[in-house]
């Protein structure tokens, strides 16, 4: 059998999108504000809170106001989840949802918490603008 067509290629213009979307393992999510030079990027890896990170994802885009603490970053974002693969630290870089403040979580350093939160990712640009945000300022999450 020779030169015949390949039986698992995708049928001639058709897209293997369905393929990725079904197998997807990240998304990236973009935070961004008015006045900053840049936008920071966050990925979002599936597995560490599949429920979580689903229904974060459907829910976007996200405007919502900064609560920021020193070590952490706070951004309000409603979603109804559970309890998933939880920890009590998190690393520099590394994003969280708080289950109980149905916040999301960006840690400025590396901090133990004194509730569980659902590992969520990492921040994979911009990190160095996540200091600039304050308390009370507006930012949005979107998909990228």
């Amino acid at each position: 059998m020779g030169g015949g067509i390949k039986l698992f290629d995708p049928p001639r213009g058709e897209s293997i999108l369905k393929e990725r979307v079904e197998g997807i393992e990240s998304y990236i999510v973009t935070l961004r504000w008015e006045g900053a030079d840049d936008t920071v990027q966050l990925e979002l890896i599936r597995h560490l809170s599949p429920i979580t990170i689903e229904r974060f994802y459907r829910s976007l885009p996200i405007r919502s106001m900064v609560v920021s603490s020193g070590e952490l970053i706070y951004i309000s974002a409603p979603i109804e989840t559970r309890s998933e693969k939880t920890r009590n630290s998190m690393r520099k870089g590394h994003v969280a949802y708080s289950i109980s403040k149905k916040m999301l979580l960006i840690a400025l350093s590396d901090i133990r918490l004194s509730e569980p939160i659902n590992p969520m990712g990492k921040v994979i640009s911009g990190m160095e603008l996540i200091r600039g945000l304050r308390t009370g300022m507006n930012v949005e999450l979107v998909r990228s």
